[in-house]
Parts: C-alpha cells; structure tokens; sequence
C-alpha cells in the first residue's frame, strides 16, 4: 500500500476509489502545511475560546493522545480552511464532488458484500462539539468537506457514518466543530 507523508512526518496510507486517490488514515499532524502549529487546545474552555476567536484549534480524541495514532485528530473548520493548508502538495480537503464520489463507489462494493469499514479503515473517531465536549468515540465518525465561509448554513459540512451503517450521511454543523480529516487528489 502506498503512502504520503505530512510536515512533521506522520504517514498516510492511500488507495485509489474510483478516479481519485483517497487516504485512509484520518490526518494527525498538529501543524500547517508550511510548518506553524495549530493551537492545540486541551481544556473545552480553551476550545470554545479559540473556535469565538476563529481560529484553527486541533486535539486528540477525548483528549488522549494514544488514540492518534490509530484514529486521527480532530480540527475545527478555522484548521481545515486556513490558508496555510494541511494537505501535503497535490493533496486536498475533499468536495462535496468528492464525497459523492466515493459515496457511489462504497454502496457498489457494499452490494458485492465488501467490508468497507476494515478496507478503507473508517474509524468512529466521534469529534467534538461546539462547547468542547467529546461524543461517538466507538460509534461514529465525522469528516469534514472543503467549503467556503459565504457558502449557505443549509449547505451540508460533511459526513457521518454510524456503527453498523451501510452509507455516509451529510450532516451540517458549525465552524467550532472538531470533525475527522482526511485527503483526496485526482492523480499521482
């Protein structure tokens, strides 16, 4: 399997779905693409600070660091849309073009009786709501998409798939949400 590597040298595994190379491991660095930190934010009060102040906030996973490694971090929407970028180049925060991409592809290999959860390792990594609390460690996992600030509240923010569920599900939310990453590129 192949894989990429981000700016403090954490690896990725990758696959190609369909037309577009997906990495399947969530993200985990606690840095910008050009090497400036974001604020990692331990307590809900620095969290809920950091998100009314917009700016790009990282943790761990109910703030265990252990987790990292096999379920990613979690960031805020300020992270995943700061112009230093997370994505290494040629690497993106997935569309929503993207995720209805993927989308297509899972449900056809979920019909031939794929496991998709163990091949493309989704974990319920949970994520952390807008007051800092933790939630759906185990049960649920939540990724963000790229989108605009101007872009409509209405609009969905990314995707949810439960424990035991056959597909993603669009889910909105808010720029102080802590959602799961991971990255998409159209070539190699």
């Amino acid at each position: 399997m192949e894989q990429i590597i981000d700016v403090e040298g954490n690896y990725y595994r990758f696959v190609k779905i369909g037309d577009l190379y997906w990495t399947i491991d969530n993200f985990k660095s606690q840095s910008y693409s050009n090497g400036d930190p974001i604020f990692l934010a331990l307590g809900d009060q620095e969290y809920l600070s950091a998100g009314n102040q917009a700016q790009g906030v990282v943790c761990d996973i109910n703030n265990d660091s252990t987790l990292s490694d096999t379920h990613g971090k979690l960031y805020n929407w300020f992270a995943v849309h700061d112009n230093r970028g997370l994505a290494p180049e040629g690497w993106r925060i997935p569309s929503e073009e993207d995720w209805l991409k993927i989308e297509t592809h899972l449900a056809s290999e979920r019909a031939e009786g794929v496991d998709c959860t163990e091949k493309y390792n989704l974990r319920y990594s949970g994520s952390r709501g807008i007051n800092g609390a933790f939630g759906g460690h185990g049960k649920s996992g939540y990724w963000w998409r790229s989108m605009q600030e101007s872009q409509s509240l209405m609009e969905n923010w990314g995707r949810r798939l439960n424990l035991n569920a056959n597909s993603f599900e669009k889910i909105d939310g808010f720029q102080r949400f802590g959602f799961s990453v991971r990255l998409v590129r159209d070539d190699l």
